[in-house]
């Protein structure tokens, strides 16, 4: 099905504000559709929830067809003794949170979109969230992928072949269906932890990760500590599966929210251009005080090393700056959001060469989300 001329310009830009060009808009809801749609187009731009904060599914000088999967949104062959479940690419996590927690199961990856983003798009991010700590990536808790590639075959791929697609941003081929593994849900509780001294964070944050019961270690700065109306140091946000946690029920949901609404004020005072630079614990204060130094303010997956810094416009000239220092410190330029459009000129040139052969063995036809991560 395609979309009315005039409502394309919906389509032309995704949460990173980017603008592009698309030449048409299609909205399959089978698989089938899918494949007719990659045969028919000289170039496609897969997009899931439009939720991400790079480009990564921004049409180009209007030579790109976008391809909205989101009525791919069946739930099917679930299996509670395996703990697994088969998804669409369609299919939005919190409805997929929903339906398996009819069974005291969950999905352990939980970025902060999960209103919103749907499973493709986790899997062509690779995407992490706030309890990466214990629970890693999305990767992690897939069994197999289903792919269109640019010829518009399906072929199933498994556990080997998977980092060809998750993690490659759409660049490889359409992912259409997933087996996703699945984990005992969890009552949750959590404590609050402030101080003035980071180096006491860093200190507090490498015990904390001995603890295999701590799920999640969220960090806001002393400025987001403000922001979101606690005094101006340095808050740790832990979460404990065993019940260790003085915060618990609605006072747990609370203390979540705080640090859910994070990225939303960020965007509402002007800090609008959000990175997600990843350093080692060890090396983070050197990031903390060049960000503190420049008044950036900061919030984080300290637990896993990724950081959220959000400049204004006037900062943005300071992100080159802190890409430079991310790789002096031995760190990644992103942990969380991706390259898309918007981090092509830092990724790195052996990383690029080895994304550009990967691209080249699994979309020799140069098809798919051209212009993207390299």
């Amino acid at each position: 099905m395609k979309i009315n001329k005039n409502t394309i310009k919906a389509y032309e830009s995704d949460a990173s504000q980017i603008r592009g060009k698309a030449l048409n808009v299609v909205l399959p809801t089978t698989i089938e559709e899918v494949k007719r749609a990659v045969i028919n187009s000289k170039r496609i731009v897969a997009r899931g929830g439009g939720t991400g904060l790079v480009g990564g599914c921004v049409p180009q000088d209007k030579l790109d067809t976008i391809l909205d999967l989101s009525k791919l949104d069946t739930i099917s062959n679930f299996n509670y003794e395996n703990k697994t479940v088969e998804v669409e690419a369609g299919v939005i996590l919190d409805d997929l949170q929903e339906y398996v927690s009819r069974y005291d199961l969950e999905f352990p990856v939980n970025p902060f979109s999960h209103s919103v983003c749907t499973l493709g798009g986790m899997i062509a991010t690779n995407a992490v969230g706030s309890r990466a700590l214990k629970y890693g990536r999305t990767s992690n808790w897939i069994k197999w992928i289903e792919v269109v590639d640019s010829d518009g075959k399906m072929s199933k791929k498994g556990i080997t072949e998977i980092s060809d697609y998750s993690g490659m941003e759409g660049i490889t081929g359409i992912i259409v269906r997933a087996c996703l593994k699945l984990s005992p849900k969890k009552i949750r509780t959590a404590n609050l932890f402030d101080s003035d001294n980071y180096n006491e964070i860093i200190s507090l944050v490498k015990n904390l990760k001995r603890n295999r019961a701590i799920s999640m270690i969220e960090l806001l700065g002393k400025m987001a500590s403000k922001k979101v109306g606690l005094e101006k140091k340095y808050h740790l946000i832990i979460e404990y599966e065993d019940g260790s946690g003085k915060l618990s029920g609605g006072k747990y949901n609370d203390l979540l929210m705080l640090r859910e609404k994070m990225g939303v004020i960020m965007l509402e005072e002007g800090h609008t251009y959000l990175e997600d630079p990843k350093v080692m614990l060890e090396k983070s204060d050197r990031l903390v005080r060049w960000l503190e130094e420049r008044g950036i303010p900061f919030f984080g997956h300290i637990g896993s090393g990724i950081f959220h810094p959000g400049f204004n416009e006037e900062q943005k000239k300071y992100i080159p700056e802190m890409m430079k220092l991310v790789k002096r410190l031995g760190g990644r330029i992103s942990g969380e959001y991706g390259i898309g459009l918007l981090k092509k000129e830092f990724v790195d040139a052996n990383d690029k060469k080895i994304i550009a052969n990967i691209k080249k063995r699994t979309d020799p036809k140069n098809k798919f989300n051209v212009g993207k991560v390299i």
